[in-house]
């Protein structure tokens, strides 16, 4: 009961510190590639790791890899959450467009919210979940696979939803998918049949999250070490881990 009463309180005491961070900084992204970009706030997803998105340290994993590749063409985000990748992409020019997949209504929202906020509204298509009709919805809004984006992070729906059909529509683009098979009950060989899946000419690597590096980042100067740390985690109950692959 201890152990759980502790890990109660740290997650609380990271929100807060998440908070405040983010309060201070205007909602405002002050490092890293998205530098500019502005948040609400307000989404379905977790407020703890707002501190580490206006800090540039959320995802740095995928950053890199973003940063490295790009830019690009169609930007598609499944599981597109508060938007900030979608939007992030769009207003620093590392792509022309984001289609938006995300299954809540609040998640839509707030994505329709911070595009009007940072200025390019008119440059995201929001729809609802990826399902049955996903490759279709793709084709309808003249999606080009090459030299695109495709970022997937679902929960572990990935394995259902980038099924054949779907990945060879998405053919060309550059595909990021956050792998939640160590989370699952009875996960054997999902990950493997995944990748199996992909096109025939594409390589693939993977690659789990980094340490957080936050020398000269003046936010965090004042805070004890220990919410210094709490601001920068993602919460996460195992260390993340992402597929990546292009042709």
């Amino acid at each position: 009961m201890l152990d759980a009463l502790t890990k109660a309180m740290v997650k609380i005491r990271r929100k807060r510190i998440s908070n405040q961070i983010f309060a201070a900084c205007g909602g405002t992204v002050r490092h890293g590639a998205f530098q500019g970009l502005v948040l609400d706030g307000a989404s379905n997803i977790s407020r703890g790791a707002l501190a580490a998105k206006v800090l540039g340290f959320y995802e740095p994993t995928v950053f890199a890899e973003l940063v490295r590749h790009g830019p690009y063409g169609d930007a598609v985000c499944i599981g597109a959450a508060d938007g900030f990748y979608a939007i992030g992409l769009v207003k620093s020019g590392l792509a022309r467009r984001s289609i938006c997949f995300e299954m809540t209504a609040k998640g839509r929202a707030a994505i329709a919210l911070n595009a009007e906020t940072n200025g390019v509204g008119d440059k995201l298509i929001i729809l609802g979940k990826a399902d049955e009709t996903f490759a279709e919805q793709l084709r309808a809004n003249d999606f080009v696979g090459e030299n695109a984006l495709v970022i997937c992070d679902i929960e572990g729906a990935e394995f259902s939803v980038l099924n054949a059909d779907v990945l060879a529509a998405l053919r060309g683009a550059f595909l990021v998918v956050e792998l939640h098979d160590t989370v699952m009950e009875h996960a054997t060989n999902l990950r493997a049949d995944l990748i199996a899946r992909l096109p025939k000419d594409y390589s693939h690597w993977l690659a789990k999250e980094k340490p957080v590096d936050w020398a000269g980042i003046v936010e965090l100067d004042g805070l004890h070490d220990n919410d210094r740390a709490l601001a920068v985690s993602e919460g996460r109950k195992i260390m993340g881990e992402w597929l990546f692959a292009r042709p």
